[in-house]
């Protein structure tokens, strides 16, 4: 499954405020209620790294664990539930992709792009679109060639096992 908002029609919030509200409202949603408790093997994939939640962590695992708030010590641990789905890379901004990176673990990690749409957007400090992430994600010296090969491809193929296409496209 896939999770990805749609159109924005509210006064209060801007598109990109939208995607990033529905997607941290999608994750916590899913985690709260019975869907891994009925579907165990389900496979989801949150837009934009998930929206707010992975950046909140911190605020999550405090209410997970807090009495008053129907946690306790035995609660199971946020981030440990966060490694339920699996995210896209779509973020715009080096250091937040480290820290989605770092929370999850690269096993989580799709790479995903947003051309045409927000990401086509020249960075005026690089002067290259906002998502060409890949050289950030080739860069990121905590990853091993086998965690980039698997956020570039593995997971994908994990994450949609009846994708059947070769590693490489004839003439490529």
């Amino acid at each position: 499954m896939h999770v990805h908002s749609a159109g924005c029609y509210s006064q209060r919030e801007t598109y990109s405020e939208h995607f990033i509200t529905e997607e941290s409202i999608a994750i916590l949603s899913m985690l709260r209620g019975e869907v891994f408790r009925h579907f165990p093997t389900l496979r989801v994939m949150i837009s934009h790294g998930g929206g707010s939640v992975p950046y909140q962590l911190g605020r999550w695992q405090a209410e997970q664990l807090h009495p008053a708030l129907g946690g306790g010590p035995d609660a199971e641990r946020f981030e440990n539930m966060l490694r339920r789905f699996y995210f896209d890379t779509v973020l715009h901004y080096p250091l937040a992709l480290q820290l989605l990176v770092k929370t999850v673990g690269a096993a989580r990690c799709l790479f995903g792009t947003e051309r045409p749409g927000s990401g086509s957007t020249t960075n005026p400090d690089t002067g290259k679109p906002y998502d060409d992430l890949k050289p950030v994600i080739e860069a990121m010296d905590f990853l091993s060639d086998e965690e980039r090969a698997d956020i570039f491809e593995g997971n994908a193929r994990k994450m949609f096992p009846r994708l059947k296409l070769p590693a490489t496209l004839p003439g490529t």
